[in-house]
C-alpha cells in the first residue's frame, strides 16, 4: 500500500512525529507514543504478558498503512520486536546541590528533595491498583520541590521516562549486595 506525502503530512499535522515500520513488502504507520499508550501496554502486558505489550502499542499507534501488520503473524511478530524504538529517550543528568538534586532532560530542569521511605509509602498507598507509572507520578509529585512547565505535561514520555528513571536512581544512590557467608 503506497501512502502519498500529503497524507504522511496531514498525519504529522493531526499527531506530531510518524514513523513507518516496513516489515518485507507491507508497511505500517505509527505515531508518536504518548504515555498513556505506554500505560495502556504496559496493562496490558502485566495482565497478559509481553506479546500482548506488542499488541496493544501496535494497535494503539497505528494510523494506517497494512493491516496484515497487525493482524498476520509473520508481519506482526518481526514489527513488535521494533516497539523497542520507542523507548529511546535522552537520558536525564543528575546533579547534587546540598539537600537537593536537580533533574536536567534536555534543557528541562526540575528540583527534587532526597527521597524517603515514607515517600515509597505514601506513593504505593496512592497507586492501589498498582497501575504502571503511578507510583512514581506520586512519588515526583511528592518530593519535587520546582520545575519547569514542561514537567506538568504527564503524557510526554519524552519527559516522562527519562524523569521516572532518575528518581529510580536517586532511589538507589548506594549500592547494596547480598553476600553468602
Amino acid at each position: 500500500m503506497k501512502i502519498e506525502d500529503t497524507q504522511i503530512q496531514e498525519w504529522k499535522d493531526k499527531y506530531g512525529s510518524v514513523y513507518a515500520l516496513p516489515v518485507e513488502d507491507k508497511t505500517a504507520y505509527l505515531r508518536e507514543p504518548k504515555m498513556k499508550d505506554f500505560k495502556r501496554a504496559f496493562t496490558a502486558m502485566q495482565d497478559s504478558g509481553d506479546l500482548a505489550f506488542g499488541e496493544q502499542m501496535i494497535n494503539l499507534l497505528f494510523i494506517g498503512g497494512d493491516e496484515e501488520i497487525k493482524t498476520n503473524d509473520e508481519y506482526f511478530l518481526p514489527a513488535r520486536k521494533e516497539i523497542k524504538e520507542f523507548f529511546n529517550f535522552d537520558e536525564a543528568e543528575i546533579t547534587k546541590e546540598k539537600n537537593n538534586h536537580i533533574i536536567t532532560i534536555g534543557d528541562a530542569t526540575c528540583k527534587v528533595r532526597m527521597i524517603t521511605r515514607d515517600d515509597l509509602k505514601l506513593a504505593e498507598k496512592k497507586n492501589p491498583g498498582n497501575k504502571p507509572f503511578v507510583t512514581q507520578e506520586k512519588l515526583f509529585e511528592a518530593v519535587c520541590t520546582s520545575k519547569d512547565a514542561v514537567f506538568d505535561d504527564r503524557d510526554n514520555a519524552n519527559v516522562r521516562f527519562p524523569l521516572y528513571q532518575a528518581i529510580e536512581k536517586l532511589q538507589n544512590m548506594k549500592v547494596a549486595i547480598i553476600k553468602k557467608l
